[in-house]
């Protein structure tokens, strides 16, 4: 008489076990790619800010510029940012010839940084012309 074995449907344990294990590591750089993905639009929104409250400083000071010399000014917006202004005197290549003695050219850099350190931060440059005062 032969014997006739049946053969059972599903899974052995060594295929679940090897089945979790992938699915484990899978899930693992999944998450580590999400976390990347989080810290890179945390970065992405931090400099959009920056350059927003920039471009609003920028605006500023340029509106209140006088003709001194240099000048250096400093502040504090809302946490974590925080911004710095130098207005310096600039001289075009042909500046004698285009220029009146009475409008000074004024280099102005405005940077907003944020984050430890202030490792981060956005910085803009204009120049803009001022009416020297008698």
């Amino acid at each position: 008489m032969a014997r006739r074995h049946l053969r059972q449907a599903g899974f052995t344990l060594l295929e679940v076990l090897v089945a979790f294990v992938i699915l484990a590591l899978m899930m693992g750089v999944l998450t580590r790619i999400l976390s990347l993905s989080m810290r890179s639009l945390e970065t992405a929104g931090h400099h959009q800010q920056a350059l927003q409250l920039a471009e609003s400083q920028l605006a500023e000071v340029g509106a209140r510029l006088t003709a001194r010399r240099s000048e250096r000014l400093q502040g504090k917006f809302q946490q974590p940012y925080s911004w710095a202004a130098e207005i310096e005197p600039y001289e075009f290549t042909n500046q004698s010839s285009v220029l009146s003695s009475r409008v000074l050219p004024r280099l102005i850099r405005v940077t907003v940084s944020w984050g430890d350190g202030s490792a981060q931060q956005v910085t803009l440059t204009t120049i803009r012309l001022v009416q020297e005062r008698l």
